[in-house]
């Protein structure tokens, strides 16, 4: 939590002088999303000059097919998402027109989430995790971090009790698929692809972050229930997430068996 509260304060403020003056709402978010290159740096600065061990030990090595692995999960929640709150009428999704220069920054705007959902997984499930584990086992690093990943989610706009369940339980899943595959690949693509395409793309709030621009427009009927459709919060907040991940945590542990729970497995001494 320190790497990445120094990391991003810190770049904020360089980037926030940079900029000068009260940015409006859609230079704040690409100023909050940019900030997280300072947590690479905090990040790499610790683990270069404090631990004296290079990056590549926190897991980025391994086959880059992993990464669509998360891809698609990515991909496959958020399609229930949408065929599940459309069908039940809780949201209407429409077709937003982007101008071409709001469809520059939408294409563009994946490079800002590459930034941000890796630098939370190197973190979170890359440093945090696997020290954790190295002390008290697997289920320990997996918890550990799930909590703290949903603690920095808290404050959000919008933040309900289902939303911080479900932020929890992507935190685990995420965790799972580090300890599956042996590498953050698979979360890196899944953090990734699951905030752009949920805001971006569809039109939903991210994290109870509001973009301002989206390939679709959705927007909640009357008499929609936030517990469905996420609120404010976005689609993370739903509780049909809350259902897919239970399954989806479920098929992880049985595919994995008892390696969720083996430090060898994991690659820790």
């Amino acid at each position: 939590m320190v790497i990445l509260g120094v990391g991003q304060a810190g770049f904020d403020l360089v980037l926030t002088a940079l900029v000068g003056g009260h940015p409006d709402a859609q230079t704040s978010t690409i100023l909050l999303l940019a900030s997280f290159a300072g947590v690479w740096l905090v990040l790499w600065a610790w683990m270069r000059f404090v631990e004296q061990r290079p990056m590549s030990c926190l897991g980025f090595r391994g086959p880059g097919s992993d990464v669509w692995i998360g891809v698609a999960i990515a991909i496959a929640i958020l399609a229930i998402d949408v065929v599940v709150m459309t069908v039940s009428g809780q949201v209407t999704m429409s077709w937003a027109r982007p101008s071409i220069m709001a469809a520059v920054f939408i294409v563009a705007a994946i490079l800002l989430f590459l930034v941000q959902g890796c630098a939370e997984e190197a973190v979170l499930r890359g440093y945090l995790m696997q020290s954790v584990a190295a002390k008290w086992g697997i289920p320990a690093g997996l918890a550990i971090q799930a909590v703290v990943f949903a603690a920095l989610h808290g404050a959000n706009p919008g933040t309900t009790w289902v939303a911080l369940v479900n932020v929890t339980g992507f935190g685990l899943m995420q965790g799972l698929l580090v300890v599956w595959r042996g590498n953050l690949l698979a979360a890196m693509g899944f953090h990734t692809v699951w905030n752009w395409l949920q805001g971006m793309v569809l039109g939903f709030d991210v994290s109870g972050l509001e973009l301002h621009h989206s390939v679709m427009t959705t927007a909640r009927t009357t008499g929609s229930h936030s517990w469905l459709t996420g609120g404010t919060f976005g689609a993370e907040g739903s509780v049909i997430n809350t259902i897919v991940l239970a399954i989806l945590i479920t098929c992880l542990l049985v595919t994995m068996r008892h390696d969720w729970r083996d430090n060898e497995a994991y690659g820790i001494a």
